[in-house]
């Protein structure tokens, strides 16, 4: 029998069971995001620093208002 772990967000902790999540791949690692969150790391990637290694290197999105 195989054991499944729950994953969970990077950001909240909310797992796959609460709440859709997206895989995310950074820096040869995967991790998961999930769709509320999201928008953190589009728009605003300093506040996921200490959750995501090295989210201090990711330029936030440009908005062209």
């Amino acid at each position: 029998m195989e054991n499944h772990v729950v994953k969970n967000c990077l950001s909240c902790n909310r797992t796959e069971n609460e709440i859709p999540l997206i895989s995310l791949n950074y820096s040869t690692k995967q991790t998961y995001i999930c769709s509320y969150c999201l928008p953190l790391l589009i728009h605003h990637p300093e506040q996921l620093i200490g959750k995501l290694k090295g989210a201090e290197k990711i330029p936030p999105a440009q908005h062209n208002d």
